[in-house]
């Protein structure tokens, strides 16, 4: 195999603290694969099983953050969004779902639930003829910043990396990104 990931992992290595012994971890997986098929590089599969992984398990911790606060996570998301967006806190419908890569439907579904609880209310867009900005309530501020200082110190145990670690990890992820849009961009091209 190339480079030989899977070799170089101890057996401690191969069990990551989960949630669930239903699900096998990427690399337990990987072993059945290389007794079964010897001469795979199984570096792309441990990669992204692990990422995705992880991706569901900081979803998990995201999700109760934002259920602590008496929202979903996409509402959550809105509402960090619309925080993060500067002094005006307010964005349209439009930069929100491009910002969160979701439906105009979900903005809509979720600014409605949040203007409900108080949090965000719709206003006339001066700049926009029937135009309608998201802006962000003083609650919804404070429920937001909530969440982020949670998110920066509480946050699955991330909060526990020091800082060369996160540099470490930041760097490899990087990594990670840049190949795969080189990969995209490759399948894009003529």
């Amino acid at each position: 195999m190339k480079g030989d990931v899977l070799s170089s992992t101890s057996d401690s290595d191969l069990r990551m603290t989960t949630t669930s012994d239903r699900e096998r971890e990427p690399a337990e997986v990987a072993a059945l694969w290389s007794a079964e098929v010897p001469d795979l590089d199984l570096n792309p599969f441990l990669v992204s099983g692990t990422i995705m992984r992880l991706a569901q398990r900081l979803e998990r911790v995201f999700t109760a953050t934002a259920r602590a606060r008496g929202v979903g996570p996409g509402e959550l998301r809105i509402l960090l969004a619309l925080r993060r967006s500067g002094p005006g806190y307010a964005l349209s419908p439009t930069a929100l779902f491009r910002t969160l890569m979701i439906t105009s439907g979900a903005v809509s579904k979720q600014v409605d639930r949040l203007a409900e609880l108080g949090l965000v209310a719709r206003e006339a867009d001066p700049d926009v003829l029937r135009g309608v900005l998201i802006q962000l309530r003083p609650a919804g501020r404070e429920t937001a910043e909530d969440a982020m200082r949670e998110i920066c110190s509480a946050n699955g145990g991330l909060e526990n990396l020091s800082d060369e670690d996160a540099r470490t990890v930041l760097r490899a992820l990087s990594l990670v990104s840049s190949v795969l849009d080189e990969a995209e961009h490759a399948k894009e091209a003529p």
